[in-house]
């Protein structure tokens, strides 16, 4: 008689994991994805090259857009992680463990991008037109800074690109059905959020989860002689 491996049973129990999610839990995992795409729709697209002129006349929308968001943000960690609660196998844990990376620098990162840069356009309206354009230069700055406007915000979407990717292949490995796992492949494209790639992502995350409400039938065995 042989004694399976760990990784054996991993495998084992992986195939074997059904979702169990209670009505609140669904509810909360498509409210989620959904409420911040819509929000999204709103979020507009500076042009990099001349932040200020082109954020001057929507910089409250645009402001409210981001502070939304960080909210939002954290609740699509939160929604990701209970997605893959209780969930066994190495792509699972690769994917929860991204998680926190992603929030800590995407948060920081579109709060700088967007908080930071709305609250300065602001700032630039309220003062006579002689005295913008250096505000208007410090908005151009703070966009173009390589910490602020690349870094962060990189290193905040290769984080949720992993975590979307991971949890892919965690649910594929529990024998979901095909459209899940593609779905769920599509929802990286949150790393770019703004309209209409973010929302797409969005979307593609709250379907994936329609479906594994509805769960699956389990994998049929064959018998050996």
């Amino acid at each position: 008689m042989t004694t399976p491996t760990a990784g054996t049973a991993t495998e084992a129990q992986t195939r074997a994991w059904r979702p169990t999610f209670s009505g609140p839990e669904i509810g909360f995992l498509t409210i989620v994805p959904l409420g911040w795409a819509v929000v999204l729709l709103f979020h507009g697209a500076p042009d990099g090259a001349d932040v200020y002129g082109s954020l001057r006349d929507e910089a409250s929308r645009y402001l409210t857009v981001h502070l939304v968001s960080l909210v939002f943000l954290g609740l699509m960690g939160a929604a990701l992680y209970l997605l893959l609660r209780d969930l066994p196998g190495r792509a699972a844990q690769i994917s929860r463990l991204a998680i926190l990376p992603f929030v800590v620098f995407y948060v920081a990162g579109d709060a700088i991008a967007g908080v930071a840069t709305g609250a300065l356009v602001e700032h630039a309206n309220d003062l006579p037109a002689s005295e913008r354009a250096g505000t208007a230069d410090a908005v151009q700055a703070l966009w173009d800074d390589f910490i602020t406007g690349d870094l962060l915000l990189g290193l905040g979407a290769a984080s949720w690109i992993v975590a979307a990717l991971a949890a892919a292949v965690a649910y594929a490995r529990a024998g979901a059905p095909i459209a899940v796992t593609v779905l769920l492949a599509l929802s990286a494209l949150v790393f770019w959020h703004t309209p209409p790639i973010g929302p797409v992502g969005l979307v593609c995350f709250a379907a994936a989860v329609v479906l594994v409400a509805g769960r699956w039938p389990p994998r049929r065995t064959v018998a050996t002689p």
